[in-house]
């Protein structure tokens, strides 16, 4: 894969429309209802980024925020940006709660993130604030997940963490990121960038390693399908350089933005940043899932490879769209797997 400009075709198009046909579908069956906007206004420059996780937050000191599902604004780099705020039931505003972040696939509206990841079914185990979050929109919603230096998607999601953990009572120790694809892909960078409050990532169909990546180790979780269209396991596709280059650099990457690796060669780099043994331990989940597992890490480092799945959530199949994106397995649920790593980790 190069970092050039690559043409859209018509495979890819069918893809797009087919996910997000498949959230439409997801979001119109969730039963999720939204109060009125909120705003947030843009921190000031001299607001200080913490580089740490602390404990519990300021937030645990404002007004309590009522649970339900909020659709909010914030304002980054001089433009509105939404996102979606799902408080559970049993929020008080006094006893520290986890974040949840959950970035959308490329084309997928951010509001079917909650319903389609499987926050519903978290919230039943782990108590955590889900966030779902909009990439811009060009065309189709997308992320930057390029590892470029100036990344105004890494500086949004930087500010929205720091407006939730000075509203919010939130566990700044316990603020994870979960997504499929592109979302996956922006996951990983944030992984690299905010290594000190990221404390834990889940990808799927989309595990990277954005270089350069020079924090401290951090969890990952990755599942991917060897028969992937759209992220093709051993690299190329959409991944998210391409995404990139297609929806805001046109062909004008910045000089020695580097191409991303296929799946072995990104978890390869994973482990040796998260100081593990350079070979995982695999096994067998079953006929058609293997896990390999890589030992005495500073941060856990494993994946699940699905030897015939598509570009799919395992555990969440879509016949209706399994001809176009591939198969999806069902003896394995990414959502709860990712759902106990997660809670086993703090930043």
């Amino acid at each position: 894969m190069t970092t050039g400009n690559p043409k859209p075709s018509p495979h890819r198009a069918a893809v797009a429309i087919a996910v997000t046909v498949l959230a439409l579908a997801t979001a119109s069956c969730s039963g999720t209802t939204s109060k009125p906007s909120a705003s947030g206004a843009e921190p000031s420059a001299s607001h200080a980024t913490p580089a740490h996780a602390t404990g519990p937050s300021a937030g645990c000191r404002a007004a309590p925020v009522a649970p339900g599902t909020t659709d909010a604004r914030i304002r980054s780099g001089g433009r509105e940006r939404s996102y979606l705020l799902d408080v559970p039931e049993g929020y008080d505003g006094r006893r520290p709660y986890a974040v949840v972040f959950g970035l959308h696939s490329l084309s997928i509206d951010y509001r079917v993130v909650p319903a389609s990841a499987g926050f519903p079914e978290l919230h039943r185990r782990y108590r955590f604030i889900g966030v779902a979050p909009s990439g811009l929109v060009s065309g189709v919603p997308f992320w930057n997940a390029a590892p470029v230096a100036d990344n105004y998607d890494v500086v949004f999601l930087t500010r929205l963490l720091d407006h939730l953990e000075r509203t919010l009572c939130v566990d700044t120790a316990r603020v994870f990121s979960l997504g499929m694809s592109n979302g996956a892909q922006m996951s990983s960078l944030l992984a690299c960038r905010l290594p000190g409050r990221i404390a834990a990532i889940g990808a799927i169909a989309g595990v990277e390693f954005p270089r350069p990546c020079a924090g401290e180790p951090v969890p990952v979780i990755a599942f991917h399908g060897r028969k992937d269209p759209v992220v093709p396991y051993a690299g190329g596709g959409l991944s998210s350089v391409a995404i990139a280059d297609q929806h805001h650099y046109h062909g004008d990457l910045p000089p020695g933005t580097p191409t991303p690796t296929g799946v072995d060669a990104s978890m390869a780099s994973w482990a040796r940043h998260n100081r593990c043994d350079p070979d995982p331990a695999e096994t067998r989940v079953s006929a058609e899932v293997g896990r390999r597992v890589w030992k005495h890490c500073a941060a856990a480092t494993e994946i699940y490879v699905a030897d015939e799945d598509g570009h799919s959530w395992p555990g969440r199949p879509e016949p209706a769209f399994e001809k176009l994106l591939g198969p999806t397995t069902t003896d394995i649920d990414a959502t709860r797997l990712i759902g106990a790593f997660f809670f086993r980790h703090r930043a």
